[in-house]
């Protein structure tokens, strides 16, 4: 008979510092300074309930902070539940590792992850993970070479997903498991005409 496995979840409270800290750089993040020098936050805002009534925060915070041993700082990630979401609300955030939360800010295909040769005509895809390169050549084309990048992607998130699964809230695996990052990048495939 084989035992069964036990999630463990490390949730902890936050001191009133690192929730203080926590609060104001979200607010940042929303601030039109910081928006111009990061451009992908452009449009981001805070829900009247936070901004309003930081203790509601705090209280968000309590009920869902937690630690994964072996992934440093964790983030309060607002795109991996509605991917594009500008908000943070208490209904469209998660807690997650950092590097899952780095995993999605990089999880569109980016200028330099297909290049085509201007010999060949052959296109080339390089993903950076886990610091080593993943790279495919020789593809026909630049659509078949973003199913390729979307492939190798969907790889990692299962992967690294399924790593940390015993450590994670079910909320937190679950949206990371139904991520289909072929959808997330379908705007990027050229049209055939």
């Amino acid at each position: 008979m084989q035992g069964e496995i036990f999630k463990v979840i490390k949730y902890r409270k936050l001191n009133k510092t690192e929730k203080n800290s926590r609060y104001f750089n979200m607010k940042a993040r929303c601030g039109k300074e910081y928006q111009d020098r990061n451009p992908r936050y452009y449009g981001t805002y805070m829900c009247d309930e936070w901004l309003t009534r930081k203790e509601e925060y705090y209280k968000w915070l309590d009920e869902n902070y937690y630690e994964v041993e072996g992934e440093g700082q964790m983030d309060v990630d607002k795109d991996i539940l509605q991917h594009g979401n500008k908000q943070y609300h208490p209904d469209l955030c998660l807690i997650v590792p950092h590097s899952i939360n780095t995993f999605f800010e990089n999880v569109e295909v980016g200028k330099t992850s297909i290049k085509q040769s201007l010999i060949t005509k052959k296109y080339k895809v390089k993903i950076y993970d886990s610091g080593k390169w993943i790279i495919s050549n020789n593809i026909s084309t630049y659509n078949d070479a973003l199913d390729v990048y979307c492939d190798i992607k969907q790889g990692i998130l299962l992967s690294k997903s399924k790593a940390l699964k015993n450590e994670i809230p079910e909320k937190v695996y679950m949206a990371l498991m139904n991520t289909d990052v072929k959808d997330l990048n379908s705007k990027y495939y050229l049209t055939r005409g």
